[in-house]
């Protein structure tokens, strides 16, 4: 009895296993994803490196930018779905209207902008300069904090409107005294110099912060494919974490850097896909400063716990979340 009993559960136990159909393939759904060429969006590099994108069922159009700027312009003109940017763009964006949704943070880092000078032995000496900047970015919020730490005012210095790109040549050729730039165009300023150059920099002044931001409407839509992406960027954030070595150089290659620079770069910063407190008061603080300096209407600061949408993450990975929203 107890025989034909085993020999009954193991038959139905293998008419189970032949009766499961195959699971389907993931459909793949395309995403036009507008990225910076630099070490901010290190882990997208990365997940397209290793393939984590396809893997996930992303079909990736990459759409590469000098900047995070950039990257948000292709966005808002309907070129681009999804962008890396730093959080100063975005929160332009959003005092001058633009209905954006945050899905997370990917980059943060304290030491990856500075003031890189000619000739100057001090930052106090920077009184009286010129002094490169690009407006609308990180690069302006770290020099006028960078300023107002030394107590030193914008009607002191002359300010001079550039491009990252376009910074190291005007240094070297003395069109400007110093610059307030990010790495990696920090780091070339300063070796153009040949040993004239200092930078300076101040860990705990400001902290810059990437961020994967879309329209919102598009980001409300599309709530599988943002689950899927952020799947890829945690897959190469675990990968970064345990096979260091192996994770820089895959990123250095892809952004043309060697591995020692690019460790350099990464000195002081996080490689980390998360939604935090300290995200949401960055936002606060860069938007009292943005209508300070008049560069939105004047208004109230936006509730920016309607900018983040945590629902892709809490679905993928809720531990990574600090902020408390309800939507």
């Amino acid at each position: 009895m107890r025989r034909a009993a085993i020999v009954l559960i193991l038959s139905l136990l293998i008419l189970g296993c032949r009766s499961k159909t195959p699971a389907e393939p993931v459909k793949p759904l395309a995403l036009r994803l507008a990225y910076t060429t630099k070490h901010h969006s290190a882990l997208v590099h990365l997940a397209a490196a290793k393939g984590y994108f396809q893997a996930e069922g992303v079909l990736l159009q990459p759409m590469l930018f000098e900047f995070g700027k950039q990257a948000l312009a292709a966005v808002s003109e309907g070129k681009a779905d999804l962008a890396t940017v730093s959080e100063t763009p975005f929160v332009l964006a959003a005092l001058n209207g633009q209905r954006l949704s945050l899905v997370a943070s990917i980059f943060t880092s304290w030491k990856n902008n500075g003031i890189v000078a000619r000739g100057l032995a001090s930052p106090r000496d920077l009184r009286g300069k010129r002094i490169a900047y690009t407006p609308g970015t990180t690069s302006e919020v770290f020099l006028d904090s960078f300023l107002m730490s030394l107590r030193i005012a914008r009607q002191e210095v002359t300010l001079v409107a550039l491009a990252p790109q376009q910074i190291p040549a005007a240094l070297a050729a003395g069109e400007v005294d110093a610059a307030s730039t990010w790495n990696p165009t920090l780091k070339e300023a300063a070796t153009g110099l040949r040993g004239a150059g200092s930078v300076f920099f101040d860990p705990y002044l400001y902290t810059e912060t990437f961020v994967l931001a879309g329209n919102r409407g598009y980001v409300d839509a599309n709530r599988e494919l943002m689950q899927r992406v952020l799947r890829a960027l945690l897959k190469a954030e675990a990968y970064a974490s345990k096979h260091p070595a192996e994770a820089r150089t895959l990123m250095a290659d892809a952004m043309k850097l060697t591995p020692e620079l690019l460790a350099e770069f990464l000195d002081e910063s996080r490689l980390r896909v998360s939604l935090d407190r300290s995200l949401l008061l960055s936002l606060e603080e860069e938007s009292r400063w943005a209508l300070r300096r008049k560069l939105a209407p004047e208004g109230a600061i936006p509730n920016y716990l309607e900018y983040i949408d945590v629902r892709p993450l809490q679905e993928v990975k809720p531990e990574a979340i600090e902020i408390n929203i309800r939507r």
